[in-house]
């Protein structure tokens, strides 16, 4: 019987077998462990980046004008804690911001003429931002002008409209005037002078409520008044001034002998009689008062 003889070796499939599949499995979760601490390390290295690459958040001022009133509006997505406000070089004026993210200031009255208000803004941590904004506004205007030294024009003006005005000479009651409708920018009134001086009073007031109030000495600067009377047959010259009269000059029939007055103004009436007959004549008188100004006079009766 014939015997076939095997000398290949077998696989062993006992102890170091299951040490390899144990080492591997190992080295499998090494790597595995690398990796994912890798990726985890790599993720806290981009977030940190991108945390350091925030811009900074800053407030927006608005500037805008509402009639004669500035107002701004501040936004901050970081809360408001203190607002600062000044025009030119004045003083601060400081709002209480109460960690708001917008504030409005909208009752800010434009000084006339060009400006710039400075706003300053403090946030909730304690940072600082600053702008500022030229504003232009003319303003209430009042105007006088003489009108042959007897009567003044008021004109008050605003570009933003004017609700009334109110004007007085000396201690008199006020007068009230209102704009025309078709120009509520503009008021005029004429008032007459009052002989010597005296203070006129005129306020304006405009839309928004605001006023301005000017004082202003004015002279009423009349001539002497003079008048001639028929009293029968004689004539009667009589000149009147409240300021006082300095001097008179007459003259009948353009005659050189002259009747004439001076006096230190302390009198304000004058009155002279000429004794007539029936001839024509010819009456000339100049009157002078206390504050120089004169005014002449010619008649006849013929």
């Amino acid at each position: 019987m014939n015997q076939i003889l095997y000398t290949g070796k077998t696989k062993n499939k006992g102890p170091a077998s299951i040490k390899s599949v144990i080492r591997f499995f190992c080295i499998s979760l090494v790597v595995l462990g690398i990796i994912f601490i890798g990726e985890g390390s790599y993720a806290l290295y981009e977030n940190y980046s991108v945390q350091n690459s925030e811009v900074e958040s800053t407030p927006d001022f608005k500037f805008e004008q509402e009639s004669n009133n500035a107002v701004v509006s501040i936004t901050h997505t970081v809360g408001i804690s203190i607002i600062k406000y000044h025009w030119n070089d004045q003083d601060d004026t400081i709002i209480q911001g109460n960690s708001q993210n917008t504030v409005v200031l909208d009752t800010l009255s434009i000084p006339s003429g060009t400006n710039t208000l400075f706003v300053t803004v403090t946030d909730d941590n304690n940072k600082i931002y600053s702008d500022s904004y030229e504003y232009s506004y003319d303003g209430i205007c009042i105007e006088l002008s003489v009108i042959n030294n007897t009567d003044i024009k008021i004109t008050a003006s605003d570009v933003t409209g004017l609700s009334y005005i109110t004007y007085k000479w000396n201690s008199e009651d006020e007068i009230r005037a209102y704009p025309n409708e078709d120009d509520p920018t503009v008021i005029e009134q004429t008032t007459s002078i009052p002989s010597g001086l005296n203070t006129l009073s005129i306020t304006a007031v405009n839309s928004s409520n605001h006023t301005l109030t000017k004082n202003q000495e004015v002279r009423g600067v009349y001539p002497p008044k003079i008048q001639l009377y028929l009293d029968g047959k004689d004539l009667l010259v009589i000149v009147t001034d409240d300021e006082g009269i300095s001097k008179i000059v007459q003259q009948l029939n353009d005659n050189p002998e002259e009747v004439t007055y001076e006096g230190d103004g302390s009198k304000t009436t004058y009155m002279y009689r000429y004794v007539l007959d029936d001839s024509p004549i010819i009456v000339t008188v100049i009157a002078t008062d206390s504050e120089g100004v004169s005014q002449a006079y010619r008649a006849k009766n013929y």
